[in-house]
């Protein structure tokens, strides 16, 4: 069975010419290079939606599930993920079976071609299976396969969209984080303008058919939201021109949608922005003003380690840390032997290196003493 952390094949490499196109290529390079940026296949960005739609975190889930198999995501194969991989910065597991159950549960139609060679539409599910194992421990993993429709689209792709990943996961809006892959796919193009009818934009980027029919609405709640987070954080900018018909009213019947790369003082602003908390995107990014209040409970960065039951902190991370690094040992054993273990020392640390501080020690504590 994969166990989902594999090394790359030393018989294999992305110069040599492979039974697969450019976009597979280019994930082997990708894993090589940390998975910073995600070579993600066109024919997946450009997917349309045959029955169903996928929410935001069913997108930025396939898209983990999909950088997980790098390299290796056309072949007729079972992929394991963790759930810890798989929540990112949530510290429960509780919606895990949900996101996965929207996933299995959708059609989407994907460009290929027919047996004579000629284009076609394809449409199929994405997975043809997930097995997700019960267990809340954070190490429990995921194990899922492609359907067979997915892996061919993806094992003949030529073309592809370089997803950043940290922007992707920052993405609040599912309308941001859709357009945002779309742009990542047509900036690598001469021509970087997409242009269609308006049903063909709802039908691209998953807006449902009964909501935002009143374009003015649709402008203000779908593009304008998504070209505020898009511009903020990602490398380029998005703008879009309203083409109107003619008749009472003359009424947008297609949008015109460019994508423009950034300067390079603007690109690193974006990055400066992913590094700060997501406190206050909002307010920087239009310009406005939060006023955070300083409540002491709401801040676990600011305190101490518990000196009681860890069953009874309302530190929600110190929690997730054991629950996924303990072993299934009782957090309060784990606890007081990190309290043993740092001593006096225990007293100085505080926010990010008290966590990583208890989450090595949770690492170690399991290596010497084994699982539960």
């Amino acid at each position: 069975m994969d166990d989902g952390n594999r090394s790359l094949d030393p018989k294999i490499d992305a110069s040599t010419d492979l039974p697969v196109g450019r976009t597979l290529k280019a994930a082997y390079r990708a894993q090589r290079e940390g998975g910073r940026v995600f070579p993600k296949a066109g024919e997946i960005v450009e997917m349309d939606f045959a029955v169903g739609s996928l929410g935001l975190a069913a997108r930025k889930m396939l898209l983990l599930l999909l950088q997980k198999a790098g390299g290796d995501a056309w072949q007729d194969r079972t992929f394991s993920i963790t759930k810890k991989e798989l929540r990112g910065s949530h510290e429960s597991n509780d919606r895990i079976s949900d996101v996965l159950d929207e996933l299995m549960n959708v059609k989407v139609k994907l460009r290929t071609t027919s047996i004579r060679n000629r284009e076609a539409i394809m449409t199929s599910p994405l997975m043809e299976w997930n097995i997700e194992e019960v267990s809340e421990d954070g190490m429990s993993i995921v194990e899922y396969r492609f359907s067979e429709a997915a892996r061919v689209a993806i094992a003949g792709s030529d073309y592809y969209a370089q997803i950043r990943m940290a922007v992707a996961m920052a993405f609040k809006s599912k309308y941001a984080f859709s357009l945002y892959e779309l742009g990542s796919l047509y900036l690598r193009r001469r021509d970087r303008r997409w242009r269609g009818t308006i049903s063909d934009l709802r039908q691209k980027i998953g807006v449902p058919a009964d909501i935002y029919t009143n374009f003015a609405i649709f402008r203000r709640e779908v593009l304008a939201k998504a070209k505020a987070e898009i511009d903020q954080l990602s490398d380029f900018v998005m703008t879009w021109t309203e083409i109107r018909g003619d008749g009472k009213g003359r009424p947008v019947k297609e949008v015109e949608i460019s994508f423009e790369p950034k300067e390079p003082a603007a690109i690193e602003e974006a990055a400066d922005e992913l590094e700060r908390p997501q406190v206050g995107r909002v307010a920087r990014r239009d310009g406005s003003v939060e006023r955070i209040v300083p409540v002491a409970h709401s801040l676990p960065d600011a305190l101490p380690f518990p000196s009681g039951s860890l069953h009874f902190s309302t530190d929600a991370r110190l929690n997730a840390i054991v629950a996924d690094n303990g072993g299934g040992w009782d957090r309060d054993v784990i606890a007081e032997a990190f309290r043993n273990h740092l001593g006096s020392k225990l007293d100085t640390l505080r926010g990010p290196a008290l966590y990583k501080a208890f989450e090595g020690f949770c690492i170690s504590f399991v290596r010497l003493r084994g699982r539960t």
